[in-house]
């Protein structure tokens, strides 16, 4: 992925006029947020083409900040955006009427740059067919096995410019490109199901098909719900408990990253709040929100306050350092904004949330190899993979169902599991990770809700849990 930087004026007369007006008014601060996607959506279901869609869609927003209330409006029209603003500052004036506390924003600088990250090999120049032809060897490596009695494959490319201009003098264009294919299909053998997935995707171009092979992701995730209709159930307990990459990452996200973000933190609903500073996690424990990962699903280089995109580092060493800020709660919680305010669209505002979050390897001499951790193990589980499951900020409680599991026997992988269940306390949890594994991986993309849907990506090494709640769903 490439990277250009230059002076760009975004900030064009008809957007400063908008500013000018909003603060010769009355507002305290005003920004504008344009947004321009253009891109393909391709489906499959069992051999067949099901959609072909390009499309294209832009649109803008803006925010008014008056008298310690916002004001906001969005639209697609953009002929609308100066009445818009206007409409956004009586909001505001409205709100503030009304505001038993008053909105502050931490200072930040005022960036004026131009990035492009630029694929290698931009899907835009990848023909339809090509990209078919794509999907078709997907399927195929899925249903060329005769326990595959589903199948359904998916492709998406997006490029999309964004641009952001304040009162404070920001001025920022922003252009990135990424890419996906996914796919779903269930296994059945007499009575026995198991559904699988698999997600390959980037903030990347074409090429992320010369990194990941998606016909032999495919085979690969085919052949592991196949073993999983042979699946004896599973043993119920307290067990140590292996986690592969993405369930790390899952555990990491879920249990502990939404108890970073700091509206959560500021809400009461957080298991963290107060702990900044405690220890909260087993020494060798090391957690990390970064949006500057090269390539990662998660990553951006500013948020949609104009902030400039950041490792975080949540956890260090065991020792609560940080929270997931916006502006806003930086300036409640005296902290030093982070870039962590994003937006699902033009169309919503920015809200605090997570990017690329993970586990990270320990320090060289406290990582092990996978037979490493293995051993001592008498009875035990390797859990890999999610099928969804719940948490509990307010309490730190956590239930996740693993995609895939088997039964650990004197340091050995025996056989699989069906519907194994984890669950445990995030803090006990965090305190009983006793081994750190030496192959760091980012697991499958994917999206997380939080009344908006963001990109965001997750993983880790694999990671021991000495003792955890392990139960048949």
């Amino acid at each position: 992925m490439l990277e250009k930087k230059q002076k760009t004026n975004v900030g064009s007369d008809e957007i400063r006029k908008i500013i000018e007006r909003t603060l010769k008014s009355g507002a305290s601060y005003s920004d504008v947020r344009f947004e321009e996607y253009s891109g393909t959506e391709l489906q499959m279901k069992d051999g067949e083409v099901e959609d072909a869609v390009p499309g294209i869609e832009q649109g803008a927003c803006v925010r008014v900040l008056y008298n310690g209330a916002w004001g906001f409006f969005s639209s697609n029209d953009l002929s609308k955006l100066q009445n818009g603003a206007e409409l956004a500052f009586k909001m505001a004036k409205v709100s503030a009427a009304h505001a038993k506390e008053k909105v502050k924003l931490a200072p930040v600088k005022a960036e004026n740059a131009r990035v492009e990250w630029k694929p290698k090999k931009d899907p835009a120049g990848v023909s339809i067919e090509e990209k078919i032809s794509l999907l078709k060897s997907m399927d195929k490596a899925l249903r060329a096995f005769q326990e595959i009695k589903s199948a359904k494959v998916k492709y998406g490319d997006a490029r999309t410019v964004w641009r952001f201009a304040s009162s404070e003098g920001a001025a920022l264009e922003v252009s990135t490109v990424s890419t996906m294919a996914q796919a779903s299909f269930t296994a059945r053998r007499g009575d026995a199901i198991e559904a699988g997935r698999l997600r390959i995707g980037a903030t990347r171009g074409y090429e992320i098909f010369d990194i990941e092979n998606p016909a032999e992701r495919c085979e690969e995730r085919a052949k592991d719900a196949i073993k999983l209709l042979d699946a004896k159930q599973a043993p119920g307990g307290r067990f140590p408990v292996i986690c592969d990459h993405e369930l790390t990452g899952v555990f990491a996200h879920e249990a502990v990253g939404h108890c970073c973000e700091s509206d959560i933190v500021l809400a009461g609903e957080s298991v963290l709040a107060g702990k900044l500073g405690k220890k909260v996690a087993a020494p060798l424990v090391t957690i990390v929100d970064d949006p500057t990962l090269p390539g990662a699903f998660g990553s951006f280089p500013y948020d949609d306050e104009g902030v400039k995109a950041q490792r975080k580092v949540l956890i260090e060493n065991g020792i609560l350092r940080s929270f997931i800020l916006n502006r806003e709660d930086a300036h409640k919680l005296k902290m030093k904004p982070n870039g962590g305010a994003r937006a699902e669209s033009f169309a919503a505002r920015p809200i605090v949330r997570m990017s690329n979050t993970f586990i990270a390897g320990a320090d060289q001499k406290q990582r092990h190899t996978f037979d490493e951790m293995l051993k001592g193990i008498k009875l035990g589980i390797y859990a890999k993979g999610t099928r969804g499951g719940q948490v509990d900020t307010v309490k730190g409680s956590f239930q996740f169902s693993a995609g895939e599991s088997y039964l650990i026997e004197n340091g050995r992988i025996t056989r699989p599991l069906k519907g194994v269940s984890l669950s445990g306390m995030t803090l006990e949890t965090l305190n009983n990770i006793d081994a750190i594994g030496n192959d760091f991986k980012l697991g499958d993309p994917g999206f997380c809700g939080k009344g908006q849907m963001v990109f965001v990506s997750d993983g880790g090494p694999h990671i021991r849990i000495k003792d955890c709640v392990v139960g048949g769903v």
